[in-house]
């Protein structure tokens, strides 16, 4: 029974990565489109999970950041841009992200990356970096938020993140350090 939810992992994360590969080369809206489909309806049991990550994490980055582009380009060139090929670039991240949240859902990853210990240890650098990351987020709002007797502002909240950044990034590589020298000790 192991065995099978073992294969089924890897076959999942494979045929996900090579599906994330070919569709990072999709460049028609139409087609786009129609691959969204089919990921919908491959993946509809925990669909409306992967879309409310994707809102979250993907939409308003991608979308603020073609907004930006698209804004300057026009301000540069003093004439209107093309929104096709950036719908087309919206469409194509927010696929591959809700592949990846929809994939990354069904595998247990250290079990399938189990017999390769490099992506093992890099998982979980990989994983450690995101706590700190993550970490350095949250300690330095509520550092700021402890010596200010107002709310923060984006301009205290940039000023204040050099020396918690530098701090919390020596952190994360020693974590990392220590993580894969356990991961080596263990035969990961």
């Amino acid at each position: 029974m192991a065995s099978d939810e073992l294969r089924r992992d890897r076959r999942l994360l494979v045929g996900g990565l090579l599906a994330l590969f070919a569709l990072s080369a999709l460049a028609d809206p139409r087609g786009l489109a129609l691959a969204w489909l089919g990921a919908l309806l491959l993946f509809r049991r925990g669909a409306v999970t992967a879309l409310r990550r994707l809102l979250v994490a993907v939409v308003p980055v991608s979308a603020g950041l073609s907004l930006a582009s698209a804004g300057f380009t026009a301000l540069v060139a003093g004439r209107p841009v093309a929104l096709g090929p950036l719908l087309a670039l919206n469409l194509r991240t927010t696929l591959l992200a809700f592949l990846t949240f929809s994939v990354l859902a069904r595998v247990k990853l250290m079990r399938a990356l189990a017999p390769w210990p490099a992506a093992s240890r890099l998982l979980a650098i990989v994983l450690g970096q995101i706590h700190a990351l993550r970490l350095l987020v949250t300690e330095s709002s509520l550092g700021l938020r402890s010596r200010m007797v107002r709310k923060p502002s984006a301009t205290d909240v940039l000023r204040g993140a050099g020396g918690v950044t530098g701090a919390l990034f020596v952190l994360s590589v020693r974590n990392s350090r220590e993580v894969a020298d356990a991961l080596r000790s263990r035969g990961v």
